[in-house]
């Protein structure tokens, strides 16, 4: 149905407000909600509410005035008339939505629908809404449903006619910040899963004790972790607590502000200026400009220390680096990821004993992106009145001592499965019988994992024969025997048992969503299954959308398919996606491909300048994907080429997605037979793999691979390829300290290149041959070098749209610009850093802002500028571990180092130095590493440490050394061999260099 009121079809956001009596509706209005979000609009509704101090007339009143729509239902209540009023606040929502001629749906319940005596009104009441019901009808046509179902299914299509569904990249919001004591929740919360918190008393206790009682051992903690896995409901439990029962646990209590790192803007620097004005009362914009980024940490810390703010810090993995690189997370299942991150705390609550045992150090993957929200998350371990509630994934390593216990004022508590108590009472939601002795028994197989009780719930409340008795289940399904396997067996086991009874359209759908790489879209998934066949096209699952948004929401509603609401996608948990996946047949995987074929295949490719994310990807990774599942190897590599290279490598930098995908053309790694045909597809295949692993940190690792397409290419007598081949392999070398291969490399490219007549190439070349040179302290030769490759690039570009060279442009300045700050030209190399970052803009390629930013700070630093010194190091830091670009990583953290230690701050000076050895020696990255133990060296020396300042100072000098000069790395060495001086030490005995043990180089003229 619909409204003839102002019918809007421009595209916006729209925030539609849900008006009913709320007692006797919970299950109505979650209904409509989740139709709401399947249109990709905003409920607004008082459950996700907080319990606000204002008039709750006035607040459900501006409710209405901030929607966009008004959507009434209206069962057998009259509803909550306030004192001093003859009408419900029902009635005058609707009333002023009316005033404010706000366009209206409504819905009326049917007579036929079934209800509790309880919900029915009487006596004064029952005139009052028969006459206000009346009057509603009298006015626009209403719908009539008699279930839960019906109402949700006319709200969609009412939806559906209604508006037009908008781009989902502007569906974030952040609210206006209101005056303390009222509450602040800065991102409004939605459950994510179909189900309510169910149980979870032992953390709701743990939560209250923290707040309420000093005897209990949490009660001294200032920040509470809240560690789970998705899906088990971290985030709800924090909500229902924060919303619920935190104003009566917490006495007394200032304020109360909820940020979810889950949202686009949600930024550690954002929280900062969003929470000093809230506990301020100051205005945002004020704080933002005028109080630098420490500053503004210091005064929070300074309120949050004397008055008593809780505040919630919701999906805070988001800003770890194991979830920076776009979508490293999905990466691995959750045992994995756990393990590859060591997300274990010793002597918490909710691990094992042993759990401590496997933490080695404080691992890297659960650091901050940004050293200063590490910096800053201690420091709230410490306030004095307030409390910081965390929810989180991964436990972060900023809280946790090299020990592995949790830091001083800070608590974890990890949680897994439901408690006995808890999963009976989310089995029993589904309205399923069972002895309690059989279904704990049948629990514990899979650990209580809450995925696996709402998926077998759902599969016993649906069973044709007997519906929701488990017994008779069980007795017709006498395979159903998980007892005596292993719990991943197990959970397999229960889930292929969860999907035999799915409809025909439920299991097709789960199909297609199994065989996507990425989330799918729900426009998407209305293309591939939605519509009326027509003669020449496939049969379509569903001929209407409503029938989808039914069988997703019993997909949901089973826990089988996973709905992420802020972005309107879904996706499948590992366990599903792989029980799905291998239930199919060759024949129904290749259908399921051709589909996902023809469709992604039609789809535009995206031009490389108009990329933001790797959601803008999508099309084309799925695309690839299919053409990949068909066999069609050669085609996937075209697909590579054309749609994804240029803006996965240069654009996004997203080297981790490269390697991802590249990887599926071998066998079995990289290291084994190749499913291509065609040796130029091999080189290039190997090339593009080298470029990622030499990006993602591994230099070492890429060698092996350029040496592979380089002995393809000499061997096809492919100069072209050969010639791009050497100078990754160069860049490469020199990077891992191979100075005389990497100067032979950058060599043989050039020569190849001015053979072949190719300007560019050449240019190419030579940028390589001078940054080679720089680091060999050839200054001379390196300048010309440089000069000469941006003459060359400047001559090239205009030419033509593909001629726009700006990206080159930018990368020499930086270099231009380092080797300035070798030579203590510090104005120069300032000036070169601004104008590579200006470049930089042109073409909005990540890794040229990263070079910029981080010579920027160098200058400054340099030139006493330590506040511009800071925030650069800092902006380049983070962006480099947002995309693991760890040869910029390894000098951000040592420039900042060096800048904490000009300041006096030698404690953080080495915290941030000693983030440098795993990933230096990991690389390897000999000359980067050198960098790092001269900068402790000094560390060392200013803390009157000698015999370690000397350790450090010989460690460098070693490490400078390479392959002997003339090919050392010439400012590692002095810089070392100056501070020995110092210290009256020695110099390492090192082997000179030995040319009989090399071929004689290329000649060639700079």
């Amino acid at each position: 149905m619909s409204s003839n009121d102002n019918t809007p079809n421009d595209g916006k956001i729209r925030k539609v407000m849900i008006s009913s009596t709320v007692r006797d509706l919970p299950d109505h209005r979650k209904a409509v909600e989740d139709a709401i979000h399947r249109m990709d609009m905003q409920p607004i509704m008082m459950e996700y509410k907080p319990a606000m101090d204002v008039d709750a007339v006035e607040a459900s009143l501006k409710m209405v005035d901030d929607a966009d729509l008004y959507v009434g239902v209206f069962a057998f209540r009259y509803g909550f008339v306030p004192a001093g009023s003859t009408k419900s606040v029902t009635v005058m929502e609707y009333q002023r939505a009316v005033k404010k001629k706000k366009p209206r749906l409504i819905f009326f319940m049917h007579e036929d629908h079934l209800v509790k005596p309880s919900d029915v009104e009487t006596g004064a009441g029952a005139a009052k809404l028969k006459m206000f019901k009346d009057s509603v009808g009298a006015k626009r046509v209403a719908g009539f449903f008699k279930s839960v179902h019906e109402l949700r299914f006319q709200v969609f299509q009412a939806l559906v006619e209604y508006y037009k569904k908008p781009s989902i990249d502007a569906f974030h919001y952040v609210s206006d910040i209101p005056q303390p004591p009222e509450v602040y929740v800065a991102h409004p919360y939605t459950l994510l899963q179909t189900k309510d918190v169910v149980g979870r008393e032992a953390e709701l206790n743990l939560l209250a004790d923290w707040v309420a009682v000093p005897s209990a051992d949490v009660y001294a903690a200032r920040i509470l972790n809240i560690v789970a896995l998705g899906g088990m409901g971290k985030s709800a439990l924090t909500w229902k607590w924060f919303n619920d029962l935190a104003p009566h646990d917490m006495k007394p209590l200032a304020g109360r502000m909820w940020w979810s790192f889950y949202e686009s803007d949600a930024t550690f620097e954002n929280f900062v200026v969003r929470a000093l004005a809230y506990v301020t009362g100051r205005p945002r914009e004020e704080i933002a400009k005028t109080i630098s980024a420490r500053e503004r940490e210091y005064q929070l810390l300074a309120v949050l220390n004397t008055q008593p703010f809780l505040i919630v810090l919701d999906g805070l993995e988001r800003i770890l680096i194991a979830y920076s690189g776009m979508d490293a997370a999905r990466q691995l299942d959750d045992d994995e990821f756990d393990k590859h991150t060591a997300n274990h705390v010793a002597g918490v609550i909710g691990l094992p004993e042993s759990g401590g045992a496997s933490f080695v150090g404080q691992h890297r993957l659960r650091q901050c992106v940004d050293p200063r929200a590490g910096a800053f998350l201690r420091k709230l371990a410490s306030t004095r009145r307030s409390r910081i509630l965390v929810s989180t994934r991964l436990y972060p390593t900023e809280l946790q001592a090299v020990t592995g216990v949790p830091i001083a004022g800070s608590f974890a508590r990890f949680i897994s499965g439901l408690s006995d108590d808890d999963a009976l009472n989310l089995w029993r939601a589904y309205g399923v019988s069972g002895t309690r002795d059989e279904l704990v028994r049948v629990f514990h197989t899979f650990g209580n994992y809450p995925l696996l009780i709402r998926a077998l719930a759902g599969e016993v409340a649906n069973d044709r024969r007997s519906p929701g008795n488990f017994d008779e289940w069980r007795a017709a399904h006498r395979d159903f025997e998980p007892f005596h396997l292993s719990m991943a067996n197990a959970r397999t086991h229960v889930l292929e048992f969860a999907l035999r009874n799915l409809s025909a359209t439920e299991r097709e759908t789960l199909r297609i969503v199994s065989a996507f790489r990425m989330p799918a879209t729900y426009d998407t998934l209305t293309a591939l299954l939605v519509g009326v066949r027509t003669e020449g096209s496939p049969a379509r699952t569903f001929a209407t959308e409503a029938a989808l948004d039914t069988a997703l929401a019993s997909l949901e509603d089973r826990g089988l398919l996973g709905w992420d609401r802020r972005a309107n996608r879904y996706d499948l948990h590992p366990i599903v996606r792989g029980v799905t996946w291998s239930g199919l047949g060759d024949g129904e995987r290749t259908h399921v491909y051709e589909a996902l074929h023809s469709y992604f295949e039609s789809i535009p490719a995206m031009r490389v300048s108009d990329v933001t994310s790797l959601d803008d990807l999508t099309p084309a990774v799925e695309l690839f994907n299919t053409v990949i599942g068909l066999g069609r190897y050669e085609v996937a590599i075209k697909v590579f080429g054309d749609r994804l290279q240029a803006a996965l490598h240069y654009r996004l930098s997203a080297s981790r997605r490269l390697e991802d995908l590249l990887d599926v053309f071998f066998l079995n790694g990289v290291d084994a037979e190749s499913r291509l045909a065609s040796s130029k597809d091999l080189s290039y295949v190997l090339n593009n793999l080298g470029v990622a692993y030499k990006l993602l940190g591994e230099p070492g690792r890429s060698i092996t691979l350029y040496n592979r397409a380089i002995e393809i290419a000499r061997r096809d007598n492919d100069d072209k390829d050969l010639q791009v081949y050497l100078t990754n392999a160069a860049d490469a070398r020199q990077m891992a300290g191979a100075m005389r291969d990497a100067v032979e490399s950058a060599s043989e490219a050039l020569s190849l290149a001015r053979k072949r007549s190719d300007a560019f190439r050449e240019s190419v070349s030579v940028r390589y041959l001078g940054q080679i040179l720089t680091w060999l302290g050839d200054t001379r030769k390196a300048r010309i070098a440089l000069e000469q490759a941006l003459d060359g690039f400047l001559r090239a570009s205009g030419r033509a749209p593909q001629d726009d060279h700006t990206h080159e442009e930018s990368v020499v300045n930086a270099f231009l610009a380092q080797l300035a700050l070798l030579l203590g030209d510090f104005p120069e190399a300032q000036a070169r850093a601004d104008r590579a970052w200006c470049l930089a803009n042109y073409r909005s390629n990540e890794r040229d802002f990263i070079w910029a930013a981080r010579r920027q700070g160098a200058a400054a630093l340099e030139l006493g500028d330590y506040g511009t010194a800071d925030e650069r190091l800092h902006h380049s830091l983070t962006r480099a571990r947002a995309v693991d670009l760890a040869e910029e990583e390894l000098p951000s953290l040592t420039a900042l180092a060096e800048l904490r230690r000009r300041q006096g701050n030698l404690a953080e000076a080495r915290e941030l130095v000693d983030g440098v050895w795993d990933l230096a020696e990991r690389g390897p990255y000999p000359l980067l590493h050198a960098d790092a133990r001269n900068v402790l060296a000094k560390v060392a020396r200013d803390k009157g440490k000698l015999d370690e300042a000397v350790h450090a100072a010989q460690a460098a000098y070693r490490l400078s050394w390479c392959d002997g000069p003339p090919y050392a790395y010439h400012w590692g060495l002095e810089a070392s061999k100056a501070l020995l001086k110092e210290l009256g030490a020695s110099e390492p005995e090192m082997p000179p260099f030995d040319a009989s043990q090399h071929p004689p180089m290329p000649g060639v003229e700079i």
